[in-house]
């Protein structure tokens, strides 16, 4: 499991990004929701799909993963990257992987209607770089990013 290179920061690994006190690593290779976050757990104590917490945290993650698609040779078109926002079974309420506070939103004004669809795992949308969080399928196979506190 191999992060899109472009960067180094301090404290995290080579091709992560680092933001204030936490590390962002972006991996091209597409899985489901539940896969991707085990990937995420399984690569470093602490460490899940991304949660975000303001606007500032939001812009820094969503540039990092334009640039690493940009970078990313297997993939022309650039595709929705998940990030840890879910609606865990038997709940209706949206949550972080991490259990952090839904604190910040940045929802598609746009999304459908979730729960008729069964769409309960979110999305950082390719299509307005990354800027906008849509709902979709969790069986649904795409790049994520993982975050943790180094």
């Amino acid at each position: 499991l191999r992060p899109a290179k472009w960067t180094r920061a301090a404290s995290c690994p080579t091709g992560w990004l680092h933001f204030q006190d936490d590390c962002y690593g972006y991996f091209p290779q597409e899985a489901t929701w539940r896969r991707a976050e085990a990937r995420c757990q399984s690569y470093s104590s602490g460490a899940h799909l991304a949660s975000i917490h303001s606007e500032e945290e939001h812009n820094a993650v969503a540039g990092f993963i334009a640039r690493s698609q940009r970078h990313d040779d297997d993939d022309d078109d650039g595709d929705d990257v998940w990030i840890g926002l879910h609606i865990p079974a038997r709940s209706r309420r949206w949550s972080w992987a991490d259990g952090s506070e839904l604190d910040f939103s940045a929802w598609d004004s746009h999304r459908s209607y979730f729960f008729l669809k069964g769409e309960h795992c979110a999305v950082l949308e390719e299509d307005t770089g990354f800027m906008t969080w849509d709902n979709d399928s969790c069986n649904d196979r795409n790049p994520f990013v993982c975050k943790y506190r180094p």
